[in-house]
């Protein structure tokens, strides 16, 4: 393990740049989990949101092109190099343990029996919006392998997925599969899925590079330098899927403002940015459509060119 990252006294992985806030308390805590559920009339979309049903034959038929479908929240379908990536596969009904609480906002596009077969599932971090235990069963019969961060192999092999279709990686490590190479790298954030696990697992943001193309995922992260350290060493990128949603200044350790969401862009060179963290589950008591009107309005300014798929939409990057 990095020692950069993590703490052999407590056992616990820790962030390269641990930024000066105050923690908040249990009574805060508790009233952000009500303003979020409760408090705002802006909990939901009014109407169920535009999205079209991919035809998932055209998207797997032969390209030399990147194609994505974004599926709302952080779930994206990637097809590169002829692999079938799925990251953050999202599809349960609550993105918490409580039944009843965090509700997505209208059933998935597409169910998962719906899915192509799928070559390689990446996971961030553990948070139940990220690691979600039915969408990774799901898989535990199919050749699917899995890429995780260091500590996440347990949930998967616990879950029933067979301990030699999984590879563990930490902060800068790769691996191959084909002629694409995954490379875990940092994160600003935490892990938890218990009031005893916190930061016991890594949390982590993703560089895939194809023979072509080159794409940046970014997890869950607050701001700091580690975006211009990415930028740096493994720069620039064709298409940036980056966190834009359930910000709030009182977690601004944990998430970015929608200002440092362009500013991270920017950092790590990416051509195109994809904004995700939103649009399916109310995780801040922001208004649920804030995000991406924020982005709309700052990559206008900044011109900094961003892709607004519906959900479910089948996009190509070229170079």
């Amino acid at each position: 393990m990095h020692t950069s990252n993590f703490d052999l006294k407590t056992k616990r992985f820790r962030n390269l740049y641990p930024i000066q806030m105050p923690k908040m308390t249990l009574a805060q805590s508790l009233r952000a989990v009500y303003e979020i559920l409760y408090k705002s009339s802006y909990k939901n979309p009014k109407r169920k949101m535009p999205q079209i049903k991919p035809d998932l034959d055209m998207f797997g038929q032969k390209s030399d092109t990147l194609k994505f479908i974004w599926f709302g929240h952080s779930t994206v379908l990637l097809k590169i190099d002829g692999l079938k990536v799925l990251i953050d596969p999202m599809f349960s009904t609550y993105a918490s343990p409580i039944i009843g609480t965090f509700k997505r906002f209208q059933p998935p596009v597409v169910e998962l029996k719906e899915l192509p077969p799928i070559d390689v599932i990446v996971i961030s971090h553990d948070h139940y919006d990220h690691l979600d235990k039915k969408s990774i069963q799901f898989f535990k019969h199919h050749k699917t392998r899995f890429l995780v961060p260091l500590g996440i192999k347990r949930y998967l092999i616990n879950w029933g997925i067979a301990e030699s279709k999984i590879i563990e990686l930490d902060w800068h490590e790769s691996h191959d599969i084909g002629s694409v190479t995954f490379t875990a790298t940092p994160a600003h954030h935490f892990s938890g899925r218990s009031l005893f696990g916190h930061n016991k697992t890594l949390w982590a943001s993703w560089v895939i590079k194809g023979k072509n193309e080159k794409l940046f995922f970014s997890g869950d992260s607050a701001y700091s330098p580690h975006f211009k350290e990415i930028g740096s060493m493994y720069g620039p990128f064709d298409v940036a899927f980056m966190e834009n949603g359930q910000y709030d200044k009182r977690w601004i350790y944990a998430h970015m403002m929608p200002e440092q969401t362009i500013q991270a862009i920017k950092d790590i060179k990416a051509k195109f940015f994809v904004p995700i963290h939103w649009s399916m589950f109310r995780l801040s008591a922001h208004h649920w459509l804030d995000p991406f009107m924020q982005s709309l309005k700052i990559t206008e300014e900044q011109k900094v060119a961003m892709i607004n798929p519906f959900l479910g939409e089948i996009m190509c990057v070229a170079k």
